[in-house]
């Protein structure tokens, strides 16, 4: 009887050893929706698609990135709106509004409440260049979220057009400068940018949450400008803004790609390897190729 009980212990004890390293490897995957917005620009700006088929790549095939679920939807919004509900991070980048709000896919229908409510539960969210606008009525919300945004309502009372806006743009190239205390700055140095840079950005007033990420030096203003940043909201969520991403031929750079993997990875809740997520360009053919599995 003592063997038979011994034996059955043991069994016992085995199944669950085999069960911890299963369980834990579930609870460690982080997913990541990345959500493309139809194009509207010309070719090499705002390449909606291939830029969210060349980070699902990227994050797929980074040699030190383990424990990552990649997900990619276009036309600005997953046909099937339950695949955010266990996301861990959700990246829009799509054309933003300055206009109507129907150009903006975070504005159309229950879009920005089905992403309040996945915001509730602790999910990241990232919003990159043109997806960084917002209307002055969804401001507050918007800063609580990922921490600023691109306020084109706000500046000068009884003018219109860009005269009228709070944040400005100026495409130049500048040297652009990581702020090496935070995790998303692994592995960056200050780098050589051409971009059309999305600047006095509008963030909530002693916002102890706010935290910059990447500065940079604007010919002709005064100030050093903030033009990407983080949050972690009470909720247990985290938000990221770039203001950059206008030209695809950026993510050659391997200090830009290395900040927007990083960010993502930091924005999912998971631990930025040390030196920055590894990665490398890849071109068209291979990004479509790695895509259909061939």
């Amino acid at each position: 009887m003592r063997n038979i009980l011994r034996s059955a212990v043991c069994l016992a004890l085995l199944f669950i050893t085999t069960l911890i390293p299963v369980t834990g490897l579930t609870q460690s995957l982080k997913k990541i929706v990345l959500i493309a917005g139809k194009k509207t620009h010309g070719p090499g700006e705002h390449e909606y698609v291939k830029t969210v088929n060349l980070l699902k790549v990227m994050l797929d095939h980074a040699p030190n990135l383990k424990g990552v679920k990649t997900e990619i939807h276009y036309d600005g919004w997953p046909a099937d709106p339950t695949t955010l509900n266990d996301a861990n991070v959700i990246l829009i980048y799509a054309d933003g509004t300055d206009d109507k709000e129907d150009h903006d896919p975070l504005f159309v229908g229950d879009h920005w409440s089905v992403i309040e409510k996945q915001m509730k539960r602790g999910c990241g969210l990232m919003v990159l260049h043109y997806s960084t606008f917002a209307p002055k009525r969804y401001g507050s919300q918007f800063m609580e979220l990922v921490g600023g945004y691109f306020d084109y309502e706000n500046g000068k009372p009884g003018v219109s057009g860009r005269d009228a806006w709070y944040s400005d743009i100026k495409t130049e190239t500048a040297m652009v400068r990581p702020v090496a205390t935070h995790p998303i700055a692994q592995g960056l140095t200050p780098f050589e940018l051409h971009e059309e840079f999305y600047f006095k950005m509008h963030f909530q007033e002693n916002d102890h949450r706010l935290k910059p990420v990447l500065n940079v030096a604007i010919t002709g203003v005064a100030k050093e400008q903030t033009i990407a940043w983080t949050v972690e909201r009470n909720d247990g969520g985290r938000g990221f803004g770039f203001t950059g991403g206008h030209f695809y031929n950026n993510w050659e750079i391997s200090n830009y790609r290395k900040l927007i993997l990083n960010a993502i990875v930091w924005t999912a809740g998971a631990t930025v390897p040390a030196g920055g997520v590894e990665s490398r360009n890849y071109n068209d053919e291979e990004v479509a190729s790695l895509l259909s599995g061939k």
